[in-house]
Order: structure tokens, then sequence, then C-alpha cells
């Protein structure tokens, strides 16, 4: 049994041989191309034909050798998906520091920057600008 898994293991990683292989962007397909299958059940068959070109598209995009348009793709993707990604970090942050922390805004550039809460009146300097201002937390 295991110089089988050895030949197959050897035959998957010469056909993969200067091929592309896998990123995030195929990840993405390939989980999409999962749950429209899921979906389908209950949706409609026309879902199952959108999961099968995802998975075609994933695939075909792993056993390329067209590998700076691979990469260039997946930059793409990559950077579409950072700005929500920031957005919700600095919410989760905001959330977790909520007890200690208030987030105020600068009267001049308008950037939010945190003060130590229940200290009363106080001037800070906004770490974008360099503005002093005075906030109440």
């Amino acid at each position: 049994m295991q110089g089988f898994l050895d030949k197959m293991n050897e035959g998957i990683r010469k056909l993969m041989a200067g091929r592309y292989g896998g990123d995030q962007l195929g990840t993405v397909l390939v989980v999409i191309s999962l749950i429209f299958s899921i979906l389908a059940n209950w949706l409609g068959r026309w879902m199952t034909v959108v999961a099968l070109i995802l998975l075609v598209l994933a695939f075909a995009r792993m056993f390329s050798r067209n590998y700076e348009a691979r990469r260039k793709e997946n930059r793409v993707f990559l950077q579409a998906v950072a700005q929500p990604g920031k957005v919700i970090h600095r919410q989760r942050v905001k959330f977790a520091n909520r007890k200690t922390k208030a987030y105020v805004r600068c009267p001049h550039c308008h950037a939010e920057f945190a003060l130590p809460k229940g200290k009363g009146h106080l001037r800070a300097t906004c770490p974008k600008c360099g503005e002093k201002s005075e906030h109440t937390v």
C-alpha cells in the first residue's frame, strides 16, 4: 500500500511541475463553488452550473503555466479584499478596547484616535496632523 501511495505522490508531483498551483483566489473559488453546490439543493439547479464553472476556473488557474498572469490576478484579489479586512479589524479592536479607550476624531483632519476613558477633559495631539485639540472622555 505504501508503494502505491509513493507512486501516486510522485505522479502528482510530476503533473504539477511547472504549474502555478493553489493560491488565495483559487481557495476562495473552490469554497464558493462548494457553497453554491450545497445551496443548489434548495435554491435551484442553476447554482450547480455556477458551482461547476467556478470549480473549473479554480482548477484551470491551478494547472496554468502562466505564473505572471495568475500572480497578477491573485494580487488584484488580495487588494480588493484588503480594505474591508482592515475595516473589520479596526472595528474588532475598537470593540475589544471599548471599556478602556474612547475613540475621538481630530477636528482638523478628522482622523480617529484613542484616548484613555474616564480621564475627564484632555488636551490631545493628533497623531496624523499634529494639531492639538481638547476632548472630554
